[in-house]
């Protein structure tokens, strides 16, 4: 995917601009905008598709009168509620700009376009620079060349987008020109997702969550999952096979939105903020341990099936990029409530990890150090961390399989059934033993 695929997603709304975003509802699409877009209760939203070697505009039907209309009561933003949009999912919300703020875009149908021929009336300004907070959780942006209001106007509502590995991120909607007193013009004010979120809580009965397409089906994170990278020797044949289990997890009833409502908090590693439950990584994590617990035999089946999943197989995940001994205090300070005794605790982050597993005895020695009142853990006589092995998610690759790479090579269809004992074998030795 290129950013010259993020105009499909960008529409005209009235006199300003709007993005095309999937909820959790598969039944209907939003279009994020700029309140002050909707003057009046006409709402006119134009998307122009290329087809025939030409672009169409098309109209985009917005359902009885105002019924669609869902404005923020403080914030200049809105949802507009559309029949579904098939073919748009692949744009995914980005809500973390600390680390990296530079290369992003701002796209939009600026009003001294509106009359160019359809092929021109785009305008995609790159290189966009994400600044600080302002007032009211607005972002500020900086767009190269200093572009005057006459060139931006009409951009209200459009996107701020980023290309990252060949996926499409949307941080954020576009409000307005930054004041700028004694000071150059080129500076936009943007509103993240994360307040388009407020709109949603308030009227839950009408509006589905902005979650990103993984986290609706597992689908999504196939070839995501058991890469199994650092190998010298061919092994196809297994990664393959490991991955096509996400076919059958996609058949079953359990899905990441189903999950992510019945645990919430529960998933995440002490600090970590709750917008991470949409983080890609927990949901890789989660598709990773359901295709181990295929394999080991310990796969549940249904909703009520996950709490005791939840009690002996217990993943956690952060966000962290640092190694995930730096997380440790946070780590056995999380929720270790209703686990079973010889729990496995299981921790993923977005970081290959140095050692990927904590000998016993460890982990006891460290709790000793942190305060009884900040874990969160059943009472008891005999509750101790030390009855809790504590793994990193990568160990069920890195030491099951890469590190033995040379025992897969020969594995192929025609002993299926002997891979996937092997594979049934040292999982469970991970799991069961120090």
């Amino acid at each position: 995917m290129n950013i010259d695929k993020v105009r499909e997603y960008i529409v005209i709304v009235n006199n300003g601009s709007g993005c095309i975003f999937q909820p959790e509802d598969d039944a209907y699409s939003y279009v994020l905008t700029a309140k002050h877009n909707i003057a009046n209760e006409n709402i006119e939203i134009i998307r122009f598709v290329f087809e025939n070697n030409c672009w169409k505009e098309i109209a985009i039907t917005t359902g009885q009168d105002m019924a669609c209309y869902f404005p923020h009561p403080d914030k200049d933003i809105a949802i507009i509620k559309i029949n579904k949009v098939g073919g748009l999912e692949h744009i995914l919300r980005l809500d973390d700009f600390e680390d990296v703020r530079t290369g992003f875009s701002l796209c939009g149908y600026p009003t001294t376009r509106r009359s160019f021929p359809r092929k021109n009336q785009f305008r995609i300004d790159e290189n966009v620079t994400v600044q600080g907070t302002k007032n009211n959780q607005l972002r500020e942006a900086k767009v190269p060349d200093n572009p005057s209001i006459d060139e931006i106007v009409g951009q209200s509502g459009g996107a701020i987008v980023k290309m990252k590995d060949g996926q499409l991120f949307l941080a954020g909607i576009q409000n307005k020109m930054a004041d700028a007193k004694n000071e150059q013009l080129g500076r936009v004010e943007f509103t993240p997702l994360t307040s388009f979120d407020e709109i949603i809580r308030q009227r839950p009965e009408a509006l589905s969550p902005l979650s990103p397409p993984y986290v609706k089906s597992f689908e999504y994170l196939k070839q995501q999952v058991m890469k199994l990278e650092g190998c010298f020797c061919n092994l196809i044949y297994t990664k393959q096979l490991l991955q096509d289990f996400t076919d059958d997890i996609i058949k079953d009833p359990l899905t990441p939105t189903i999950i992510k409502n019945h645990f919430k908090k529960r998933l995440l590693v002490r600090n970590e903020k709750e917008t991470s439950l949409n983080n890609k990584g927990l949901w890789i994590a989660w598709l990773e341990l359901l295709i181990i617990l295929k394999i080991i035999g310990k796969y549940p089946q249904t909703e009520q099936d996950l709490d005791d999943i939840f009690n002996q197989y217990r993943i956690i995940y952060s966000s962290s990029k640092e190694d995930w001994c730096t997380l440790i205090e946070d780590i056995l300070c999380s929720d270790y409530k209703g686990l079973k005794e010889n729990a496995c605790i299981i921790i993923a982050n977005e970081a290959k990890p140095s050692k990927s597993m904590i000998k016993k005895g460890i982990i006891q020695n460290i709790a000793w150090e942190i305060s009884p009142n900040q874990m969160n853990i059943d009472d008891g006589e005999n509750r101790s961390m030390e009855q809790f092995k504590h793994i990193h998610l990568y160990a069920f690759q890195e030491q099951c399989i890469i590190e033995k790479e040379e025992e897969y090579t020969v594995f192929n269809n025609r002993n299926r059934n002997e891979l996937l004992q092997k594979l049934k074998q040292e999982y469970e030795n991970i799991i069961n033993t120090y």
